[in-house]
């Protein structure tokens, strides 16, 4: 495969930057006369990303947490908004390559369900799929996280939170709900490469 140029390399950062700028300001932006943020997903495809995130927040420490600790965290609602940020991710991939199409977000209990379930069975194979653009937009947020962050706002008493499971379950959160949105919207979606996480 051919390398990228310099300029390939400058215009992608650019539009990295761009993206990753345009969804952390969904977050203050909303639709029609809605108290709902446009960055936030809908109850039903939300609740499927919440579950999973309480379970990747409650093994980033030891002993891990129990159900009551985790709720409580503020490791779970980080590792949440990873996975919204991921699914933003995919979105504003899709507009950028489809020309802004429509789409129609599905609603219903098992279509979400068996998005969910593809997904973590391609996470547990280690398949999970990604572009040079969407890399690099999660490469820009852990940078943020890495120069921004405090990690000591995510202490729970009596636990000891393990660093490198942090960063592990913080890009795994970002590539989780980019591929769950791919899934959700196009099952047989257009990649350009596999990722393998470690």
């Amino acid at each position: 495969m051919a390398q990228p140029s310099v300029e390939n390399t400058s215009g992608l950062e650019d539009q990295a930057l761009l993206i990753a700028g345009e969804i952390f300001n969904l977050i203050n932006q909303y639709t029609d006369d809605s108290n709902v943020s446009k960055f936030f997903l809908s109850d039903e495809v939300a609740n499927a990303c919440y579950s999973l995130a309480a379970g990747f927040a409650s093994v980033v420490y030891t002993p891990v947490l129990d159900p009551e600790e985790t709720v409580d965290s503020a490791l779970l609602s980080f590792q949440y908004a990873l996975m919204t940020y991921g699914f933003n991710i995919y979105l504003k991939e899709r507009s950028l390559r489809t020309n802004a199409a429509p789409y129609t977000m599905p609603m219903d209990t098992k279509t979400i369900k068996k998005a969910q379930k593809q997904t973590l069975d391609i996470t547990s194979d280690g398949n999970l799929t990604s572009t040079p653009l969407s890399d690099k937009i999660i490469l820009i947020i852990i940078e943020n996280i890495e120069h921004q962050m405090d990690l000591g706002e995510f202490s729970v008493k009596k636990h000891r939170m393990n660093k490198g499971k942090f960063w592990d379950y913080t890009k795994l959160s970002l590539y989780w709900g980019y591929n769950f949105a791919g899934m959700l919207l196009e099952p047989k979606p257009v990649r350009a490469k596999k990722k393998k996480l470690h």
